[in-house]
């Protein structure tokens, strides 16, 4: 049995931390709106009010949040991780941020005697309730090994990919790929449907292709539905997007499709979708007309 800590106990970090939870370790958890931890706690988690509080609690730390500036106050904050730290703690942060900030966070860690590994996500909520995530880890390999065994009880697929931002790079390039396609099959369902095929009708011919990614098989079906219950928020996706495309501006990687994708999910987001799931940028797409359509 460990004692192990958890921060951010939202939509993926809830069913993450209760994996922990479940599996026989003290589990000592914290999030901005406290009602989400009731569950928990009722299971036999332990609430702390601060994430110092968490750190002073805890051998390893975990951290699932929105984005950089929240994973920076959770950790540098006046009452945040590193406050409470002792040398030798581990954090882990699963949150989807930028790859220079993770290594930024990771230095000043490494200053008061905390290892900090970037280990984000790909998986939704189901995989993540599973234990069956994909997990991109970066970090010092001697802090991984010591976890392995935690990331083993969240994830099927752990991939060691260097050091501090690297598992954070590997998601963005991830997260790249299934922004890019999801737009495409939006674009495509509305050039059927301007053409006079439904979106129905197309996806019974679209679905049986070779084109059509495990992932875009998954969302083609809701799509069609209008079921756009959130997995993984459409914000956040755009979130994702705009960091792709500065993180290539730093390392001189030409992103033009992710320029574009980011616009259409900023403009998506602006009209009332930001809490739908990606997915429905095809509604979005199905919506719109060019500037100079009839």
């Amino acid at each position: 049995m460990r004692s192990l800590g958890f921060i951010g106990l939202g939509r993926m970090g809830t069913p993450m931390a209760r994996r922990l939870l479940q599996a026989g370790h003290r589990l000592t958890v914290h999030n901005r709106t406290r009602s989400k931890a009731e569950a928990l706690v009722a299971e036999g988690a332990q609430w702390a009010d601060s994430p110092r509080a968490v750190a002073q609690a805890s051998e390893v730390v975990f951290m699932m949040l929105a984005d950089s500036q929240a994973s920076e106050a959770v950790l540098t904050g006046p009452e945040g991780v590193l406050a409470g730290a002792r040398e030798g703690l581990i954090v882990v942060d699963m949150s989807t941020i930028a790859p220079a900030v993770s290594r930024r966070l990771a230095e000043q860690a490494a200053r008061q005697g905390v290892t900090m590994l970037d280990a984000p996500v790909s998986g939704s909520v189901g995989p993540a309730t599973e234990g069956t995530l994909t997990i991109f880890v970066g970090g010092p390999r001697e802090a991984f090994e010591a976890v392995r065994d935690l990331l083993g009880i969240l994830g099927r697929d752990i991939h060691y990919v260097g050091e501090n931002g690297m598992g954070c790079a590997v998601k963005l390039a991830v997260n790249l790929i299934l922004g890019i396609s999801i737009q495409a099959l939006g674009e495509a369902f509305a050039l059927g449907a301007r053409a006079g095929i439904p979106p129905a009708r197309l996806w019974e011919i679209l679905s049986d292709l070779a084109v059509i990614s495990p992932s875009l098989r998954n969302k083609g079906g809701k799509i069609v539905q209008g079921d756009f219950a959130p997995s993984f928020a459409l914000r956040l996706m755009e979130k994702d997007l705009g960091l792709i495309v500065e993180f290539g501006r730093q390392v001189g990687a030409s992103t033009p499709l992710a320029a574009v994708a980011q616009q259409t999910f900023l403009a998506a987001r602006e009209h009332g979708w930001a809490e739908a799931d990606y997915s429905a940028i095809a509604a979005w797409l199905l919506d719109q007309r060019p500037p100079n359509a009839g």
